[in-house]
């Protein structure tokens, strides 16, 4: 199929009168001039513009990464590093004794001294005092803070890939629109042309007006078009540098078009990967330990606190002295048991919480590798079907029905049906190939590695 004949069947299907259908139409007769000067364009050899710039996968993906690079600068993952940080803190305040105290004391003071404390005093005690936890106490603590910290590592991770999923989705998006500008642009440029020859014909007293009016009608629409999906275009790199947190007018070049590549994967051998690598999972785990931890800790609540106190006394009419106090809490009296008891209910009840929420997590991060696979072999299938199939039949369909229609067996609307359905074949492989990457980004983020990592550690498996 020639560039020429392309330009005069897009003039052709712009600009025939609406209602005309390959059923109604009986030939050339029931064709306008304008249609008639059509073909006249056709055999002169209008250009069409050049072919789209076309890159492999690989260079894709290295512009995604690019992107999502910029994405890890994401505000909402600096808050997240301060949540990580104040934990860590949080974990030597646990390690930690509590203050001592320092006392001074005025002994034996004679009520006619008062409110004077250094009248007549007879003693001056001077003391300090230290509670001790009992042994592993503090120990137990700090490991529930530190297993809490890891637990808001694994968020952080999670909330990072959550960040990148979403700029992979808007990516694959803004491929798509640019997809739709191009072919806007060219439909533009034969719009252009067709005009020209409306009016020409319209002065040459072979075309009316309305023929004229409707083809500046189609390029208004055209241009209505036009700034629609350039608008939407600019939403989308708005979102992406936000996302990426850089100013929302900032520019995001075009992204050319793509070879699609096949790849084959296991459900079995991704399941096993996110089990692995899902930050969700290390988190809720990180999550059942610090649980356990505090179980650990509130069991030993039952053990009791110490108090050691030093005491220098100096008495104004015999020598120094000293003393030394030690104490304990008794944690098992029945006022204090209940509360020491329930704490250790509470905990028990927390961890199994977090043991069954943690396996529910599995199951649903089984079911969106699952989901995700499933989309990326249908997407696959579709390309495969388009590019194989549907593109090659459309084409030879075409080819067929213009040799006929050049020999009179075929009328030219036919001929301009099966043009459509090549236009609607290759649409549909654009939009495939979008939602091949999109769900290659949900693949990636239902794994929790990129694509290139799910690859290295699928062939590491199979050897």
């Amino acid at each position: 199929m020639n560039r020429s004949l392309l330009a005069g069947l897009a003039f052709a299907i712009l600009y025939l009168p609406s209602g005309v259908s390959a059923q109604g139409c009986c030939g050339m007769d029931a064709l306008s001039p304008t249609v008639a000067m059509a073909m006249v364009c056709l055999l002169s050899g209008a250009a069409l513009p050049q072919q789209a710039v076309r890159m492999d996968i690989h260079t894709y993906r290295d512009s995604l990464h690019a992107l999502t690079v910029a994405a890890r600068q994401n505000p909402r993952l600096a808050a997240a590093d301060a949540r990580v940080q104040a934990s860590s803190a949080s974990v030597k305040i646990q390690k930690s004794l509590e203050p001592p105290q320092f006392g001074f004391e005025f002994m034996q003071a004679p009520i006619t001294s008062f409110p004077n404390p250094f009248k007549d005093q007879m003693e001056y005690d001077y003391s300090i005092q230290q509670m001790l936890p009992f042994p592993g106490k503090l120990g137990a603590m700090s490991k529930a803070e530190q297993r809490r910290t890891e637990m808001l590592r694994a968020d952080r991770l999670t909330e990072e890939q959550t960040i990148v999923r979403t700029v992979g989705s808007l990516y694959a998006e803004l491929y798509l629109k640019d997809r739709q500008l191009e072919i806007n642009r060219e439909t533009q440029t034969l719009a252009h042309e067709v005009v020209a020859v409306a009016r020409k014909q319209y002065e040459l007293g072979m075309a009316g007006q309305p023929d004229v009016l409707r083809a500046q009608s189609e390029l208004a629409k055209l241009g209505s078009d036009t700034i629609v999906l350039i608008q939407q275009r600019r939403s989308m790199v708005g979102m992406l540098n936000a996302l990426c947190n850089r100013a929302v007018a900032t520019e995001i070049g075009l992204v050319p078009e793509i070879d699609p590549v096949s790849q084959e994967y296991d459900l079995n051998a991704l399941l096993a990967l996110a089990e692995v690598n899902r930050p969700e999972l290390k988190s809720m785990q990180s999550g059942i330990d610090m649980q356990r931890a505090e179980l650990a800790a509130a069991r030993k609540e039952y053990l009791p606190d110490f108090m050691v106190r030093g005491t220098y006394k100096q008495p104004m009419h015999t020598r120094d002295a000293w003393s030394l106090m030690v104490g304990a809490t008794i944690p098992v009296v029945p006022w204090s048991l209940r509360k020491t008891s329930a704490e250790t209910v509470r905990s028990n009840a927390n961890a199994q919480t977090a043991q069954g929420e943690r396996d529910n997590m599995k199951n649903m991060i089984a079911s969106e590798v699952n989901d995700a696979l499933l989309k990326v072999q249908s997407s696959e299938q579709r390309l495969r079907l388009s590019r194989e199939t549907l593109i090659p039949q459309a084409q030879e369909t075409l080819e067929s029905t213009l040799a006929a229609y050049q020999t009179g067996k075929r009328e030219f609307l036919m001929l301009l049906d099966t043009q459509r359905m090549l236009v609607m074949a290759k649409l549909d492989y654009h939009m495939a190939a979008m939602s091949l990457l999109d769900a290659q980004s949900q693949l990636e983020r239902a794994v929790g590695l990129s694509i290139d990592e799910i690859d290295k550690s699928t062939r590491k498996g199979q050897r």
